[in-house]
């Protein structure tokens, strides 16, 4: 990415719009008043009439240093209020994590692929839907993995989306009943631009994903939102429980959290602070909308894994 000046860390920008009988109303707001923003033109009558819940992405209420074999953490998804379950991208392993002291214990280690052909390996993401876990490959393979606490019964699940997508967020929508698994890359569209990226729907009963796009991100409709050209590259996702707004944090370039309606309109935008965001990966929510992020580790320093309460 070419160098420019960059826009402060702490400025976000956020919109909402309402729907009148006769005609349509904008109305854009930012958290750094010295900033405005103008909303996508393409917004209609789905867009939410609330603004997007708000984590002040600089003041984490906990931080936790993550122990060494969690380096490369790259996905999270929410147990209970002391646990969470974690991958990294080296290893196909589930960690158990226990969140109960300042220093993160990993609770129980559960490796569900031991045969790996001799193929390298590059865990992405993790979501958790009815007690099993579904585990991201980059290359758009998804390991469902069942009764994962005792003896895991794992069903790998190829997919049309290979390695030129770089499949590296999943997640469980409460909305659809199914998980959303977003690419980082190519959109695997015929008529896609390449900076065009795209979330598809894994259909759970049916152990595969439908075959267009739940929601397409456009780079146009990010570059309008910030003012300025702006590339977004997901690296997580996760849908509010109490909003359904999908999240999405981009760690590529810029590091940046980006909030979408559940239809897929461009709702709020982010930037977080490279120092303590260093490559963040993995984003989940309590039920109550407590945020967590993890973010690998990078030049000797850990990895970190930070809550954020819901203001």
């Amino acid at each position: 990415m070419n160098k420019r000046p960059r826009y402060k860390a702490k400025k976000s920008i956020s919109f909402f719009s309402s729907i009148l009988l006769l005609n349509i109303f904008f109305a854009c707001n930012t958290i750094n008043k010295k900033t405005n923003a103008q909303a996508p033109d393409q917004v209609d009558s789905s867009v939410a009439s609330k603004a997007a819940i708000i984590y002040d992405l600089d003041k984490p209420e906990k931080k936790w240093e993550l122990p060494t074999g969690l380096f490369e953490i790259s996905g999270n998804a929410w147990i209970d209020n002391d646990h969470l379950l974690a991958i990294e991208d080296l290893h196909p392993n589930l960690y158990l994590l226990n969140l109960k002291n300042d220093n993160v214990v990993i609770e129980k280690t559960v490796n569900f692929q031991k045969d790996l052909s001799g193929k390298k390996i590059d865990i992405e993401d993790v979501a958790i839907a009815n007690n099993v876990v579904y585990a991201l490959w980059s290359h758009g393979v998804i390991y469902k993995i069942s009764n994962w606490k005792d003896q895991p019964d794992v069903k790998e699940v190829t997919t049309f989306l290979g390695k030129e997508n770089n499949t590296e967020g999943i997640c469980f929508d409460p909305v659809t009943n199914n998980l959303l698994v977003a690419c980082k890359n190519d959109d695997n569209e015929e008529d896609g631009k390449k900076s065009t990226r795209a979330v598809y729907e894994y259909k759970i009963s049916a152990d595969s994903l439908l075959p267009k796009p739940f929601m397409t991100i456009y780079k146009k409709d990010i570059s309008k939102f910030v003012g300025e050209k702006e590339d977004f590259y997901p690296s997580a996702i996760a849908v509010h429980p109490i909003t359904h707004d999908i999240y999405m944090l981009s760690t590529k370039g810029t590091k940046c959290m980006a909030i979408f309606t559940h239809d897929g309109v461009l709702k709020q935008f982010q930037l977080m602070d490279k120092d303590l965001f260093l490559q963040p990966e993995g984003l989940c929510f309590a039920p109550d909308g407590t945020l967590y992020i993890s973010s690998e580790g990078k030049n000797g320093s850990k990895a970190l894994l930070y809550r954020f309460k819901m203001n």
